[in-house]
């Protein structure tokens, strides 16, 4: 692996497992929605400007009508359903904790794969499956042992599942629109909801309540995590097969449970360790192949391109 392209993955990993810690700094200082909205609204100016400057809002002209319909609903479930539920979920769950479950979408696409997708799952990937939610059930009854920790647990879950969706609906869309367009596509579709559905649930909230580490961590996530990095991801693909990439990412939430005791003061018992390590471990089995083809979220994702 050339040192440019460690470079590019060790970035990848270290700004998606921070964005865990960055979104609950932003909580302190406003709700969850409207952070969100305004997050996705510095992410969406960037993209619009982006198609601008390349052209390609030239190539939005000649969407069909099903085109349209299902950028639209990508950026309902791949924006606004995945973050409205993560960062609801992120006030009440610990952040590595929530980077555990929400990293377990490979898991949640190879089931939605073999039920929409006709893909097989194979010994290998049933094995995943198992451990990778034995993993998940062990992190949340150590963590949040009560009725409603494990409710927020859930919800965190829920963004994970939209995600998967998401996914599969990704990779439909992706035989006739590139993953670039794609994206800058339905994410300012997917901020339009976040700030309608802010606006009724927490009213306006002005930026001017963020503080310094607020404005901090609004720049970080909107410009560096959810645009950036997007394009310093499919550099790294370029360059090594998408499968170790994704595998890669497993690192991600050790990163944001290492930030999370360093930075948030959290800290997990040895069960939460271990549930950590078998999902991870299911996460790497349902990804990994034998053989030489991408998995299907490599072919689909930056992970989180718009993302955490």
């Amino acid at each position: 692996m050339k040192l440019s392209t460690a470079s590019g993955l060790t970035f990848v990993v270290l700004t998606w497992g921070s964005s865990f810690i960055f979104i609950k700094y932003a909580l302190r200082d406003m709700p969850p929605i409207t952070f969100t909205a305004y997050r996705f609204l510095l992410a969406s100016s960037i993209l619009i400007v982006s198609l601008l400057i390349t052209g390609k809002y030239r190539e939005i002209l000649k969407f069909t009508r099903n085109e349209t319909f299902s950028i639209c609903a990508l950026g309902a479930v791949n924006v606004f359903s995945y973050y409205f539920l993560e960062v609801y979920g992120l006030q009440y769950v610990p952040a590595g904790q929530a980077s555990i479950i929400v990293n377990t979408d490979p898991i949640i696409v190879t089931i939605l794969a073999a039920i929409f997708l006709g893909e097989k799952i194979t010994k290998r990937k049933a094995v995943g499956l198992l451990l990778g939610y034995t993993g998940v059930v062990l992190v949340v009854i150590a963590t949040n042992p009560t009725l409603s920790g494990s409710i927020w647990s859930i919800v965190v879950f829920g963004a994970a599942f939209s995600w998967a969706v998401g996914a599969i609906l990704a990779k439909r869309i992706a035989a006739n629109i590139d993953s670039y367009l794609m994206t800058a596509t339905s994410v300012p579709f997917g901020t339009i909801l976040l700030f309608i559905t802010a606006f009724i649930a927490e009213g306006f909230v002005p930026l001017t309540r963020l503080s310094g580490l607020g404005w901090t961590s609004l720049v970080i996530l909107g410009v560096v995590s959810s645009v950036l990095t997007f394009f310093v991801w499919y550099e790294v693909l370029h360059d090594i097969e998408a499968s170790t990439a994704c595998i890669a990412l497993l690192l991600v939430p050790i990163v944001t449970t290492i930030l999370g005791a360093i930075f948030l003061y959290e800290f997990y018992t040895e069960i939460s360790v271990v549930g950590m390590a078998l999902t991870l471990i299911g996460v790497y089995l349902t990804q990994s192949r034998t053989n030489k083809k991408p998995a299907v979220r490599s072919e689909l994702e930056p992970k989180r391109a718009s993302s955490t």
